[in-house]
């Protein structure tokens, strides 16, 4: 029994506690603006954000909604498509992070997100379900815990740049 404990406490100090994604590694890059479109500048607002959980430090990485959100509206404001006046009748936006596919073991860790989009106001409609995959490979993390949080986080951050494409494609947002 002793010698199980020690095991376990031998594992958890090298391989370390699982972090959860933070939304700073979610944010899009200032570049994706070259992609939104200028007659949607200012036209959005997020109204929900859901899926995602917490993340078990004895588990592995996760996603929470909270930092989802965060990341979402600070990525749109990033892209200046965030609504000054969010009672100025502008889009609102729900996301849901249907799911978050992550590798056990490897060396490089690849994470694929589904998230499905959803875009309305006053009889529009628009669902845009996205999926992206992030990776990071030893090279990112030696550590396992640290490179799954870091395929996490770009999974996510690539998940809304595609979506902030889709959306600039959308010429029924004028």
């Amino acid at each position: 029994m002793k010698n199980n404990i020690v095991l376990a406490l031998l594992v958890v100090a090298v391989t370390g506690c699982a972090s959860p994604a933070t939304k700073e590694g979610m944010l899009i890059s200032p570049t994706v603006t070259q992609y939104t479109n200028p007659a949607q500048k200012g036209k959005f607002t997020v109204a929900s954000v859901t899926g995602g959980k917490a993340t078990n430090p004895m588990w592995t990485s996760q996603v929470s909604q909270e930092n989802f959100e965060s990341a979402l509206k600070e990525s749109l404001a990033i892209a200046g498509l965030t609504a000054v006046d969010t009672q100025a009748g502008q889009y609102k936006i729900d996301a849901n992070l249907v799911s978050l596919d992550q590798p056990l073991v490897g060396l490089t860790f690849d994470v694929v997100s589904n998230v499905n989009y959803r875009v309305y106001k006053d009889g529009f409609e628009k669902i845009l379900p996205i999926k992206a995959t992030g990776t990071a490979t030893f090279s990112d993390a030696a550590v396992a815990i640290a490179r799954l949080r870091i395929a996490n986080e770009k999974s996510i951050q690539n998940n809304i740049t595609e979506f902030i494409k889709e959306l600039g494609k959308l010429n029924e947002l004028q």
